[in-house]
């Protein structure tokens, strides 16, 4: 008796056709490389999985946006603040004063538009007599 088998076609986001694979009834289909996500994206996962297949299956990547780890560090090193920013979103800096400058701490970069990881330092200008 043959065993029953079945197609698992793979698109990407955009609905580009990107290969298939034949998988026997109840079993995972192996997947083709990922598609190359758009710019800031990685590729997740597909949607449906095709693990235990059980008839003809259209799957499609899903992307999610990448995280940038960006950390806030005291005028002396300690660490104030780290958050995880999505790719092209702007990070939060803490509200930090310094008592020893009397005043507001700046950042020494710009926290809008992270594109990768980033560490940031508290600056303090001179102040002018």
């Amino acid at each position: 008796m043959l065993e029953k088998t079945y197609k698992v076609d793979f698109y990407d986001a955009n609905g580009v056709y990107l290969g298939q694979k034949r998988v026997r009834h109840g079993k995972t289909a192996q997947s083709p490389k990922p598609p190359v996500p758009p710019k800031g994206w990685r590729f997740d996962h597909w949607e449906p999985q095709v693990a235990f297949v059980l008839c003809n299956v259209r799957t499609v990547a899903v992307y999610s946006p990448k995280e940038y780890l960006v950390t806030f560090l005291s005028e002396t090193g300690i660490v104030l603040k780290q958050e995880y920013v999505p790719h092209g979103q702007n990070a939060a800096p803490p509200h930090y004063y310094s008592k020893s400058k009397g005043r507001k701490a700046a950042w020494n970069g710009s926290t809008r538009n992270i594109q990768r990881p980033c560490v940031f330092c508290a600056v303090f200008e001179q102040q002018i007599a």
